[in-house]
């Protein structure tokens, strides 16, 4: 358990001071409403403090920002497109708890065809018992249309909202005619109340009579009392009791979340000595001020350094492979580079996206607004960190909007893996949806989601000033 630091209490004191004037001269007045100067205030003191970049602060005038959110996001630092904002806390905090209302899937976007002017949406997991899977969504489909509209580069965000913040909608599916897509039939999702466990799929594969463990891991959320992670536990329990010789983890999803379930992971994955021992996973480092105020007292030290923890289900591995693609970020490479120094990673697909910073969760005084700031950046053992172009494959991959059911062996990731580990693929009776033939949209809508976090409950330590 991480010490507690004493809470920040935000002080906003208003001073108005008037200089003599003559009786016809105008006075100015503030701007902006009491609630937003305190809420500016906030955001204010607490990148003075904390942010990573808090150097090369801009100096803005907060008395006169009547949008929280715009004057957050013009303190940021050029190169930081991940720190975001809120004013929804209790959302994000039920994010965390692994328990919302939603449609209960993910997706890939995609131009349609060469000429740029359509996106699809492909689907690539759909969480179980969600409304998706009630609906008849399934991994692989291609989405056309969202409540009987087209999907372009113009409306993306609309379209977005038109599914995960709306509480139902209609979903066009493809079908394909001579090598074309064409408007299939159409799915109607109510969201509903969804257990969103980031083990989306697990099983023992036989591989030329070795037992091989595949997990697909989806994001990095412990969620309320840890359940997500005893969920874990219970998989690497069955892994461990069917004696797998070899672990393949499927992160081509996965875009980030909590430090602590990045350290439980890679804690069940490690060598039991290094687990044992307490090795270090990564050190942090954070703006010169908070580093050397948690580096003046011992009992910061979990502050700066995180360590494996001991698992009983601990399957004690010297080798481990990891399926990737663009979209892993933030806690999965993490998890990657954490371990690189004690085993042999292995990582197949393509190259990850190079989100090396990691972040506090902040939410003020109401429980209303919450920030997320880079506070840190983090580094392994070895000290290997600035991965700015992401971790690159092993064993490269050719990117594909094509997806095959989880755990089937036609699957070119999971084949190579297999071929590696010393068996051969066999056959399939199953086989991928659609592959579509366009680009990858470029979207900054999931950007909040490659990062790493710190738990929730850690509060902020108070720097001398």
């Amino acid at each position: 358990m991480k010490k507690q630091l004493t809470t920040i209490s935000l002080l906003v004191v208003l001073l108005f001071s008037f200089n003599a004037c003559h009786k016809d001269e105008e006075i100015i007045v503030n701007p902006v409403s009491e609630e937003t100067l305190a809420v500016n205030e906030w955001i204010k003191e607490n990148m003075e403090l904390y942010y990573l970049w808090n150097d090369e602060l801009p100096d803005i005038d907060e008395t006169q920002e009547e949008d929280p959110s715009e004057y957050f996001s013009k303190l940021l630092y050029t190169d930081d497109s991940w720190s975001w904002i809120t004013d929804d806390y209790a959302s994000l905090a039920a994010e965390f708890s692994g328990v919302q209302v939603t449609m209960g899937f993910d997706y890939t976007a995609y131009w349609v065809d060469a000429n740029y002017e359509e996106i699809c949406f492909v689907v690539d997991y759909v969480y179980p018992e969600s409304a998706a899977e009630v609906g008849g969504l399934e991994r692989g489909d291609v989405i056309l249309k969202v409540n009987g509209e087209s999907i372009t580069a113009d409306n993306y965000s609309e379209q977005y909202s038109n599914i995960f913040s709306a509480s139902s909608c209609t979903l066009q599916i493809a079908s394909i005619s001579n090598g074309s897509l064409v408007a299939g039939e159409t799915l109607s999702l109510t969201a509903i109340e969804t257990t969103t466990d980031p083990a989306i799929y697990h099983a023992v594969l036989d591989v030329d009579g070795k037992s091989v463990g595949y997990l697909v891991y989806v994001e990095y959320v412990a969620g309320d009392d840890d359940k997500f992670l005893q969920s874990l536990d219970d998989i690497f329990t069955e892994f461990k009791t069917a004696g797998i010789t070899d672990l393949i983890v499927d992160l081509r999803y996965n875009p980030g979340g909590e430090i602590d379930a990045a350290s439980y992971l890679a804690s069940a994955i490690a060598p039991a000595s290094v687990v044992s021992a307490h090795e270090t996973l990564v050190k942090m480092q954070y703006n010169s001020g908070l580093q050397a105020y948690l580096e003046s007292d011992a009992d910061f030290e979990d502050y700066l350094n995180y360590k494996f923890e001991d698992n009983s289900s601990n399957l004690n591995l010297s080798t481990v492979y990891f399926l990737t693609t663009g979209g892993t970020a933030s806690a999965s490479e993490l998890t990657m580079i954490g371990l690189q120094p004690y085993m042999d990673v292995i990582k197949i697909g393509q190259a990850t996206y190079g989100k090396y910073t990691g972040m506090w969760v902040m939410p003020d005084d109401n429980d209303e607004w919450c920030m997320l700031p880079v506070v840190m950046k983090y580094a392994n053992a070895d000290g290997y960190t600035d991965f700015v172009d992401g971790l690159d494959p092993d064993y490269a991959i050719t990117a594909s909007s094509a997806r095959y059911p989880f755990g089937d062996t036609d699957d070119p990731y999971l084949a190579q893996a297999i071929s590696l580990i010393g068996g051969t693929a066999t056959a399939s009776t199953k086989s991928a949806k659609i592959d579509v033939a366009g680009d990858r949209f470029a979207t900054k809508l999931l950007e909040k989601k490659r990062n790493l976090y710190v738990p929730l409950n850690k509060s902020l330590p108070v720097l001398n000033q």
